[in-house]
């Protein structure tokens, strides 16, 4: 069981995001607005997050940002259920720091599966190791707590971050296929998911571990296979 928060304008998708994951078990929080959702998390701290985007006053676009500038809980899951469904907009969901994108109207089985994957993908969830860190060459990653060390830097990431960093990682001189990385990084269905969702991901990554994001010495492009870490 999860606890999770629901930001929507719409009290009848409210409704009916609340009666889904009731009805798989969660605890649902539902506000109205952005800064509801901040005033929240001034005081609970929910294990998921649902944004929509179209909101008066403050987007779920600014929320999603404010949201991953704050240490205190930048790396809680966030997915995005909007009815904006645009490459451009799924591209700007995705770079603000969603982890999954889902638009309206959406099957009903489909957010459950999202919830599910995402808060078994968090650190703590599903890693089992004896030792505290994954090393592969000068990268050394927590196993339990969402942070990248390379040589004396460590960076603070996102739970979907860490999982995409996780799976790369041990398989290392291995590329990764976007296709794979959506079957086993997000658990979608073979031929489900989404590209933009591995581009927009490796993308802030290399923003924020790269010294040169536009020339990568951490995560490295295959031309027509993927993405790779090199031990």
């Amino acid at each position: 069981m999860a606890l999770i928060l629901t930001v929507d304008d719409d009290p009848d998708a409210l409704g009916t995001i609340s009666r889904v994951l009731q009805h798989a078990g969660h605890d649902v929080v539902t506000v109205s607005q952005g800064h509801n959702a901040l005033q929240f998390l001034a005081h609970t701290q929910p294990d998921l997050i649902i944004l929509d985007i179209i909101m008066p006053g403050m987007t779920g676009i600014d929320v999603c940002q404010r949201i991953r500038a704050n240490p205190f809980y930048a790396r809680i899951p966030i997915i995005f259920l909007t009815a904006k469904s645009r490459p451009e907009d799924i591209k700007a969901g995705l770079e603000a720091g969603g982890d999954d994108y889902i638009t309206k109207p959406f099957q009903i089985i489909e957010l459950p599966a999202r919830v599910t994957a995402l808060l078994r993908r968090a650190p703590g969830g599903v890693l089992d190791s004896q030792s505290e860190f994954l090393s592969v060459g000068a990268l050394r990653l927590q196993q339990r707590r969402p942070v990248l060390h390379i040589h004396d830097e460590a960076y603070e990431i996102t739970s979907i971050q860490h999982r995409l960093l996780y799976y790369l990682m041990t398989h290392a001189d291995q590329p990764q296929s976007i296709e794979q990385l959506l079957e086993n990084v997000w658990d979608y269905a073979p031929g489900t998911g989404d590209p933009n969702l591995v581009y927009a991901h490796i993308k802030n990554l290399r923003k924020k571990i790269e010294v040169q994001p536009d020339a990568p010495a951490v995560i490295h492009s295959v031309h027509g296979q993927g993405y790779i870490i090199y031990s």
